[in-house]
């Protein structure tokens, strides 16, 4: 049994890393995700990456979070879907 309990884990721990669409999302969404994430601005932040600064590499995560997320956003918005919320999330700081 236990070879059968680390084959499953291995396989959710691969499921998870995979940037295959989420179960809930609707085609739209899963369009919008993939546009968002080919912008040139989040394409651009790669460039911007030092990988052997951890505080660098943290920091420019974070605002490429921010552009895919605006990208994503902008693009619902386009195609006439609003996000819930409405308050904006609290960013960290870079300290």
């Amino acid at each position: 049994m236990k070879p059968l309990f680390a084959a499953l884990s291995l396989l959710a721990l691969a499921a998870c890393g995979s940037n295959a669409p989420r179960a809930t999302d609707t085609p739209a969404m899963a369009e919008c995700r993939a546009e968002a994430e080919r912008t040139p601005a989040a394409q651009a932040m790669y460039g911007r990456i030092n990988i052997q600064n951890p505080n660098n590499r943290d920091r420019v995560e974070r605002e490429r979070e921010q552009i895919v997320n605006r990208a994503y956003a902008d693009c619902m918005t386009r195609r006439g879907a609003t996000r819930g919320g409405g308050v904006e999330p609290v960013r960290r700081s870079g300290f």
